[in-house]
C-alpha cells in the first residue's frame, strides 16, 4: 500500500518561545495522490484574542464572531480525475491539527497534536476510520510514560515531542520518529520510532531494546534536569556573593540579581561591565560607563569591573567631568568591596548621585516577594 505525505501546515520551533501563525485551511494529500484530507480550522479573530480569552478561561478561546465555530475535516478519494467526498464533519481539535496524515485509499487519517499546544491535551495523535470514526484519540502520556515527558524539550506553549510521523509499509499503522531526551538543546534531536495501529490506536515501540535504551536516557536527562532545577532555587534563596568567576557575563548577571533583591523587580537598573585596562577592545567599556551615568533617561544604573582599582580610577576620571549635582536623579549601584567604597563615595560625592554599595564579599539576603512569586510557600 502506497505510503502518505505529511503536508505540515503549522509547526512551532523548539525554543523558549514560539510562534504561531493563525492557522488556515490545509489540504494533507496520500503519497501517491488517491487521497486527502481538507482540514478547516476553527474562526479565530485573532492571535492576542485567543490567548487573552484563554486567560480569562473563555470558551471557545478567540471564536470570530459568524467565523466557522468548530474544526471540520473533508476526506476526498480521487475516482477516475475527479474527487469525491467520503466524509466531512467536526473533528477532535478545538482550533485545529499542528499536521495530518491519510492513507493512500482513503481508509484512515490521522491528525496531530493541537495548535498552539505541540504535545498537550488529549488530542496528540487522533485516528479516524470509516466514515470519519473516531477509532482513538491519544494524549502524550499515552504514547510515552509521563517522566520521560517531563524530560523532553519543553517551550513556552509546546513540547518538542516528535519528528514528522509517516504510515508503516503495509499501512496498518502510523509510525511516529519520537524525540529522545538530550542534557542539552540540540535543534536536530536522535528519535526513535513508535508504532500506533490504525485499527485500534494500540502503541507499541518498533525495536524494543532500543526504546529500553531510550527510556534510560530519559531518566538520566531528568535527574539531570531535577538536580539543575534544584541548584537554581537554592542559590536564588541564597545570600548573594559576587560572582565565583570573573567574567563579563557573571557580572552583569551579578548586578541585576542584586539589584533585585536590593529594590524588587519593578525597576530593572541598566548594568554596564568595565574590562580589564589590558583587553584590547578596553577603551569601548570606558565609553559604557561613561554614557551609562550621563543618558538622560537613566535613573537607575548598576556597575561593576573586572578590575576594581581600575573602575575606581574611572569613576574618578569621569565624576571630575561632570557639572556639580548632575547625576542628584540618579541611583548608581556599584560594585565595589569595602577597600575601596570610601574612595568612591568621595568622588561620586559632587555628582548628587545617590550611590548604593554592593560588596561581593558580604551576602544579599532574597526578597520574601520574588520568593513567593517563583515558589510560593515553601
Amino acid at each position: 500500500m502506497a505510503l502518505a505525505t505529511i503536508l505540515v501546515s503549522i509547526t512551532p520551533a523548539p525554543s523558549c518561545a514560539d510562534s504561531w501563525m493563525l492557522p488556515t485551511t490545509t489540504t494533507y494529500t496520500s503519497c501517491a495522490g488517491h487521497a486527502r484530507i481538507i482540514v478547516t480550522p476553527r474562526d479565530l479573530k485573532s492571535q492576542l484574542g485567543y490567548f487573552q480569552d484563554k486567560v480569562k478561561n473563555v470558551d471557545p478561546a478567540g471564536q470570530r464572531k459568524g467565523g466557522v465555530p468548530v474544526a471540520n475535516a473533508r476526506l476526498e478519494r480521487l475516482v477516475g480525475k475527479r474527487w469525491q467526498v467520503a466524509w466531512e464533519h467536526q473533528i477532535a481539535n478545538d482550533v485545529a491539527p499542528v499536521s495530518a496524515l491519510v492513507r493512500d485509499d482513503g481508509a484512515y487519517a490521522v491528525t496531530f497534536d493541537d495548535w498552539h499546544g505541540t504535545g498537550y491535551g488529549p488530542n496528540v495523535v487522533v485516528i479516524y476510520g470509516a466514515g470519519g470514526k473516531l477509532v482513538r484519540a491519544l494524549a502524550l502520556s499515552d504514547i510515552v510514560p509521563v517522566d520521560y515527558i517531563k524530560a523532553l524539550p519543553h517551550s513556552v506553549s509546546s513540547i518538542h515531542w516528535r519528528g514528522d510521523p509517516r504510515f508503516s509499509p503495509a499501512g496498518k499503522q502510523v509510525i511516529i520518529p519520537v524525540v529522545i531526551p538530550a542534557e542539552d538543546f540540540v535543534s536536530d534531536p536522535a528519535t526513535i520510532d513508535i508504532a500506533v495501529d490504525l485499527i485500534d490506536g494500540k502503541v507499541s515501540p518498533i525495536n524494543p531494546i532500543s526504546w529500553d535504551d531510550a527510556l534510560a536516557t530519559g531518566r538520566k536527562v531528568l535527574a539531570a534536569q531535577i538536580g539543575d532545577e534544584a541548584a537554581t532555587k537554592a542559590a536564588f534563596l541564597a545570600p548573594l556573593f559576587g560572582p565565583k568567576t570573573n567574567t563579563e557575563r557573571e557580572w552583569h548577571g551579578y548586578l541585576r540579581e542584586a539589584v533585585g533583591r536590593l529594590i524588587g523587580d519593578n525597576e530593572t537598573p541598566s548594568t554596564t561591565v568595565l574590562r580589564l585596562p589590558s583587553a584590547d577592545d578596553y577603551a569601548v567599556s570606558e565609553t559604557w560607563v561613561h554614557d551609562a551615568l550621563t543618558e538622560s533617561y537613566a535613573d537607575k544604573v548598576a556597575l561593576a569591573s573586572l578590575s576594581e582599582p581600575n573602575l575606581l580610577t574611572v569613576l574618578k576620571k569621569i565624576a571630575s567631568t561632570l557639572p556639580d549635582r548632575s547625576l542628584s536623579k540618579v541611583t548608581v549601584f556599584i560594585a565595589l568591596s569595602d577597600q575601596h567604597w570610601p574612595a568612591a563615595l568621595a568622588a561620586m560625592n559632587r555628582t548628587g548621585a545617590k550611590i548604593v554599595q554592593l560588596d561581593p564579599a558580604k551576602g544579599i539576603a532574597q526578597r520574601t516577594e520574588r520568593i513567593a512569586r517563583r515558589y510560593g510557600d515553601r
